[in-house]
């Protein structure tokens, strides 16, 4: 069955509108598995998608920072049933632990060089 919302929700395995079963491709372009429909804002304002990578560069993360939003993205999304084809909670777990070793080497080198990013308050 196709789905004419697909321009709506093209982040899961089926539509939320209608439950038409969508495939799910690997092509090396967009994958649906990196998007999610947020319906509840919480800064409010219309529900919207929202993409990985967007938030990626919106928030200028260096490549090791990237991947490890993708692989945690990627493990949300396949506890959902929508993850990415053929991947696995402890793939994207390792990928975690070793991106995240990165991020101390650097962060360990740049303490070291008196390059330390200023504490912020959230």
């Amino acid at each position: 069955m196709t789905c004419r919302h697909d321009y709506i929700n093209y982040n899961s395995k089926f539509c939320y509108l209608c439950d038409a079963r969508r495939p799910l491709y690997l092509t090396g372009g967009h994958s649906d598995y990196y998007s999610v429909y947020v319906t509840s804002p919480t800064s409010g304002g219309e529900p919207y998608t929202a993409e990985c990578n967007d938030i990626i560069e919106a928030m200028e993360m260096n490549f090791a920072e990237g991947n490890i939003l993708k692989a945690v993205w990627r493990r949300a999304a396949h506890r959902m049933g929508r993850g990415k084809p053929g991947g696995t909670m402890l793939y994207n777990s390792e990928k975690i632990v070793f991106f995240g070793e990165r991020c101390v080497k650097q962060d360990t080198h740049d303490t070291h060089e008196g390059n330390e990013y200023d504490s912020v308050v959230v």
